[in-house]
């Protein structure tokens, strides 16, 4: 299990509502980002039918993507990320786009 640091608080302590989502998501580790932008991309900036996906595919059920995400808890994640969306009333839309042009451009 991971130590919590600064940089990678642990899972249960919410997102700083004070940050900007921009600011908030360029602290998040890589495999987290990547969650963001998944989230936006396949599931159109809906947590919850990411979570529902991940949770179907982990019960052996089926999914609508086949997805490797490096997160020992994505729907913990997801949960936060969709409670700082709630809390500071503003997306992660704009930070997820830039961020899937600026992976499909290398």
């Amino acid at each position: 299990m991971p130590v919590a640091t600064k940089e990678h608080p642990p899972v249960s302590s919410p997102l700083d509502v004070s940050q900007s989502p921009a600011a908030v998501f360029a602290g998040l580790d890589a495999a987290v980002q990547r969650l963001v932008v998944i989230a936006y991309t396949l599931y159109g900036g809906n947590w919850d039918d990411c979570a529902e996906d991940l949770k179907r595919r982990a019960g052996g059920q089926p999914y609508l993507y086949r997805l490797k995400i490096d997160l020992d808890d994505a729907p913990g994640w997801l949960a936060r990320l969709k409670e700082y969306e709630q809390a500071r009333g503003e997306r992660f839309t704009a930070v997820a786009k830039d961020a899937d042009q600026d992976a499909n451009r290398t």
